[in-house]
């Protein structure tokens, strides 16, 4: 009988049992689609990723929610470049920074792991330009998938589809009490309707008033559509958030980097602290996006198929 050995990781956190979990299976060769599909259906949370040997990158990583396979994930990513270099399968610089590049359904993409003192301390990710759709103009109706009401939005700036990857909607929201009292995942698979109509199965919902002192934003991320009614941690969120609030001068850069500290997952006991930062160019382009955190083992195991 075949066994597959599995890890579980806390992402954007150091601390266990809070951040977003994630499940890794470090050696995924042998394993088919519709097998990583049930197995990310067995594990029951957000993310898991296959690793496979790739001859374009240093490995190739695919993502899977419950429902399915999605391109580029953030805190899956994070959580899995973090395991394979704390456990040597990847050969690092003792201190200092490590290039290496993951093959996924978004290409292929720079991860950058530092390292002090042989242990590593963070994880950054970059993700693709940022993709920008037409604002939204239907914020009654989303307001009410959100679980809200009249005043929930601000008139400013609009809802907005935006994509370092994945599609992701950026809600923002008028104050962090109206944020913290939505339900977790909306009104359910009535938001996941009206987000599929718009192009997109996330809710990124924001605020630029926090609890942390040194947190720049505070979110909550819904996706019922894909089985996750609220994210604890969403690092493909958070790029695409980082790009959507230096596109709307909402975060201005210095010295050419706007530097972002995004708390999430608090409404749901799993708190989470994500470092996004987006470079601009002289003409106030937006050149580069990345997203960077830590994590903590928690789990390890096997499958016996």
């Amino acid at each position: 009988m075949p066994r597959h050995s599995f890890v579980q990781l806390d992402v954007f956190t150091r601390e266990p049992l809070t951040g977003n979990p994630l499940a890794v299976f470090p050696n995924a060769q042998g394993l088919d689609p519709a097998t990583m599909q049930k197995l990310a259906r067995e594990m029951n949370l957000s993310e898991t990723t296959f690793v496979t040997p790739s001859p374009l990158a240093t490995r190739r990583v695919r993502f899977f929610t419950p429902a399915a396979e999605i391109p580029l994930a953030g805190h899956p990513t994070i959580g899995t470049w973090w395991r394979l270099a704390e456990t040597g399968a990847i050969p690092l610089q003792p201190s200092g920074l490590t290039r290496v590049t993951q093959e996924t359904g978004a290409g292929v993409l720079p991860v950058d792991i530092h390292t002090q003192d042989g242990k590593v301390t963070r994880v950054v990710m970059t993700q693709a330009e940022p993709q920008f759709e037409d604002p939204i103009k239907a914020t009654a109706s989303l307001a009410k998938a959100l679980g809200g009401g009249p005043g929930l939005l601000p008139r400013k700036p609009a809802p907005q589809v935006v994509s370092t990857a994945l599609p992701q909607l950026m809600v923002p929201i008028a104050s962090l009490p109206q944020l913290k009292a939505l339900p977790s995942g909306g009104t359910g698979m009535a938001l996941a309707k009206l987000l599929e109509e718009m192009g997109t199965q996330c809710a990124m919902c924001y605020t630029l008033e926090t609890e942390r002192p040194d947190a720049t934003v505070h979110c909550r991320m819904f996706a019922p559509g894909l089985g996750v009614p609220e994210d604890p941690a969403t690092g493909s969120a958070a790029g695409a958030l980082g790009a959507y609030l230096v596109w709307h001068g909402l975060v201005r850069p210095h010295d050419g980097v706007a530097r972002l500290a995004i708390e999430q997952g608090l409404e749901i006991g799993r708190p989470s602290m994500i470092q996004v930062e987006i470079t601009v160019g002289h003409g106030g382009e937006i050149t580069a996006v990345q997203v960077g955190g830590q994590a903590v083992t928690v789990i390890t195991g096997e499958v016996a198929l």
